[in-house]
């Protein structure tokens, strides 16, 4: 019966061959988990953009009638009342994107002009009372309640 015997060269190099491939197999899972993780956190952090920047506003237009509700041109906007002024920022989603533009109250829209405050292809508001109200975009529902002012739907 013949032995295969390794000669020691030899043996070195396979267990080197053993430890370089499982090297590649960790760097492979590695790079793999840490792409899952960054997408989590931009998720995330989308999400905590869209509802701090309608806690941010909701908070500077807390006032009476500082946040209105309405539709136009079949599509949901809320506005926001710059105060001691007939001008707002409005709100609304166009092309898939959420936008805001600054103009006088009530006017026309403007998408041309608006800025782009991030991609939803769903955007509902819905007032809950006098002086709460509900927004839904593709990240999810977020429910804001206003201290002094109320929200005129209209």
């Amino acid at each position: 019966m013949k032995r295969w015997i390794l000669s020691p060269a030899a043996f070195t190099l396979a267990v080197e061959g053993l430890f370089l491939a499982g090297f590649f197999l960790l760097v492979v899972f590695g790079a793999s988990t840490y792409r899952e993780t960054v997408e989590g956190q931009a998720g995330n952090s989308c999400t905590r953009a869209l509802l701090s920047y309608f806690s941010t506003r909701a908070k500077n237009s807390d006032a009476l009638g500082g946040v209105e509700l309405y539709r136009e041109e079949g599509r949901p906007v809320l506005s926001f009342a710059d105060p001691g002024s007939s001008y707002a920022v409005r709100v609304y989603q166009h092309q898939g994107h959420l936008v805001e533009d600054y103009g006088e109250n009530r006017a026309p829209l403007a998408p041309s002009a608006a800025t782009v405050i991030g991609e939803t292809e769903a955007f509902q508001v819905e007032a809950l009372g006098p002086g709460a109200f509900v927004v839904t975009t593709d990240e999810g529902k977020a429910v804001f309640c206003l201290k002094a002012g109320t929200i005129h739907a209209g």
